[in-house]
């Protein structure tokens, strides 16, 4: 996106809720950092103290409750003016499953001309075998199909991703009604034949609101698990794209442990000479130990100004721009 582009929609932003000067650099700042009060303070030359007043003003006229949701806002506004999730660090990835190839790969093909990845699958029994080693924003699957249909595929779904957004397709006769969908946790259903931009926007709304579902869970200590506390790891030997890492087994064999979709509390260090500093981070894929390049593939969820500096420097220096390596 042009700089042009993004300093008139956080003009329009700030008009449509009043906000100062000041609290309109600090916004900014969060949008393009997504980062701590401290980095903020710092990028801005002003205390951390200030940042904090500031943001209070900033919530009560957003009517947010945090920092994660006034960025959700700003990147709803750019949702309506680029109607395109290139601007956003990592691409959305849907999951499509219909047991009819065809419908599959007709809104797959519908839904990736926004900057949508989509994954199909038309065997439903198939899906937890994909869930276990890949992480999706939005899971659409048809009502009808052989063996399992789209709601006893939901109930599975839940039992262990509670938050992941859930779109059932709809058409001709089933034995659910409406109401019923969306108690069993649907977050919508769409009538076939459907419009792209329909679906579009459902993945879109969601996507974002799940953004600060996750945000608040890991926010939350509980959620976060500290049991790889005696690794380290050296971002030095290992894959750093622009929000996260490739950490392969060989690298650090106890990770083979961790979980997609899962919270972890993550030594890091830059290299051998700097001191070791904790972050959170998400496990967004996993590769078995039994595959090529095993490993895993995480998300940077906090960073120290050291580790922000020294991953910018890096990416820059080797042209990266993938989000997340996956060698």
């Amino acid at each position: 996106m042009e700089n042009q582009e993004q300093k008139q929609i956080l003009e329009d932003f700030a008009c449509r809720y009043n906000l100062t000067p000041r609290e309109s650099q600090i916004v900014g700042q969060l949008l393009m950092q997504m980062t701590s009060t401290r980095q903020i303070s710092e990028s801005l030359g002003i205390s951390t103290s200030t940042v904090r007043n500031h943001f209070e003003h900033i919530f009560k006229k957003t009517n947010c409750d945090n920092k994660c949701e006034v960025a959700v806002l700003i990147y709803k506004a750019l949702l309506e003016e680029l109607k395109s999730f290139k601007f956003l660090n990592r691409t959305p990835k849907v999951l499509v499953v219909d047991d009819n190839s065809v419908m599959c790969e007709v809104l797959a093909s519908s839904i990736e001309k926004y900057g949508i990845k989509a994954t199909t699958l038309t065997n439903p029994e198939k899906v937890f075998d994909l869930l276990e080693v890949e992480r999706f924003d939005c899971i659409i699957s048809d009502i009808r199909m052989p063996g399992m249909d789209g709601v006893e595929l939901l109930e599975k779904v839940r039992t262990v991703h509670p938050f992941w957004p859930f779109v059932i397709l709809i058409s001709g006769h089933h034995d659910y009604d409406l109401d019923e969908l969306l108690n069993f946790g649907a977050v919508a259903f769409v009538q076939k034949p459907f419009k792209a931009d329909e679906i579009y926007q459902l993945i879109s709304n969601y996507y974002v609101d799940d953004l600060v579902q996750r945000n608040r869970l890991m926010l939350m200590d509980k959620e976060v698990s500290d049991c790889f506390n005696k690794d380290i790891i050296d971002l030095a030997t290992v894959s750093v794209g622009t929000g996260g890492a490739f950490i392969s087994f060989d690298e650090i064999p106890t990770l083979v442990k961790a979980n997609v979709g899962k919270f972890y509390d993550f030594n890091v260090k830059v290299d051998e000479h700097s001191e070791v500093v904790k972050i959170v981070a998400e496990v967004v894929w996993k590769r078995s130990p039994n595959e090529e390049n095993a490993g895993l593939g995480i998300r940077f969820l906090t960073l120290t100004p050291g580790l922000d500096k020294y991953i910018k420097k890096h990416i820059t220096q080797n042209k990266i721009s993938s989000f997340i390596p996956n060698l």
